[in-house]
């Protein structure tokens, strides 16, 4: 076996024998951190691709071969972090998010953290859960199934010309303002005026926000031509979860329209920068924006 500990890396036959036949064993101060994190991309209710490495977990839910949000737990964020694979460098296995959050959520809003145990032996074999706050213990085990869905989205698939970085509240506001009746959200960055353009286009007529590149709200603006894109409005504002909880954004655009939302969380007792990410694909996929090879 290969270890790849975050701590005191010992001997491998030592690692083996003190974490039995476990693909990872991680450890988490605060249960409540992990619940805060999947909350933002469990929009669905249905399943969740995990894929396990040496540099942590990230969680990926999807929404008709048109939206992906993926949630990135490095090893890091971890108290420990021990991944010990057989034969490949990423594990990955299906989960259904919604029974993992009532799981992570057993001791319901109590005061005071909960300790998360979190072990993985392996392929056919359920993720084992060990809460623990004030000396009462929880043992969950959960149901995992083979990994299977689409390919990633790939915005790196073709060049990105226009990146965005800006605090989250104007987003938010605009997002709360937008017209509900409308069935698409169109995006315009450019490099001139009107530089970054959120509209809509409904029944009760048409709306639309702008944003200067020189807003105190924007921190990074990079924009080398002009794009224009259509997006479905109900999968951009299920980003809404992540965007309440973050303090910035990172926007880019690819040529071919693929847009990427990255969220920076704002979370209590973290250090460490924990990130979310939306994509989507625009109303016209004449090219599809997915990468063939899984990441």
């Amino acid at each position: 076996r290969r270890a790849c500990p975050r701590k005191n890396p010992g001997n491998t036959m030592s690692q083996a024998t003190q974490y039995g036949d476990n693909v990872v064993v991680a450890r988490l101060g605060d249960a409540k951190i992990m619940v805060s994190v999947l909350r933002t991309i469990n929009f669905e209710g249905g399943d969740a691709s995990c894929s396990l490495s040496e540099n942590g977990m990230k969680f990926t839910v999807e929404n008709a071969k048109s939206m992906q949000a993926r949630a990135f737990l490095q090893s890091k964020l971890f108290e420990e972090y021990t991944y010990m694979p057989t034969d490949e460098e990423v594990t990955e296995f299906n989960l259904n998010l919604s029974t993992l959050l009532e799981c992570l959520n057993m001791f319901g809003n109590v005061a005071g953290r909960v300790s998360l145990r979190l072990t993985y032996a392996g392929y056919g074999t359920p993720v084992m859960l060990t809460l623990e706050q004030q000396g009462i213990i929880i043992d969950c085990s959960l149901k995992t199934l083979e990994a299977g869905r689409s390919p990633d989205i790939d915005i790196r698939a073709t060049e990105i010309p226009s990146n965005i970085i800006m605090k989250s509240e104007w987003l938010a506001e605009v997002f709360s303002t937008l017209d509900a009746t409308s069935e698409t959200i169109t995006i315009h960055m450019s490099p001139d005026k009107p530089f970054f353009r959120l509209g809509t286009h409904g029944p009760a007529g048409s709306m639309q926000v702008d944003c200067p590149k020189d807003s105190d709200v924007i921190e990074s603006f990079n924009c080398e031509k002009t794009l224009i894109n259509k997006y479905q409005a109900r999968m951009l504002k299920s980003c809404e979860r992540a965007l309440v909880v973050s303090s910035k954004i990172s926007i880019r655009v690819n040529a071919w329209g693929t847009l990427s939302i990255q969220f920076l969380l704002r979370l209590d007792d973290v250090d460490e920068g924990v990130f979310v990410e939306y994509l989507l694909l625009p109303e016209d996929e004449s090219n599809s924006g997915y990468s063939e090879t899984q990441s």
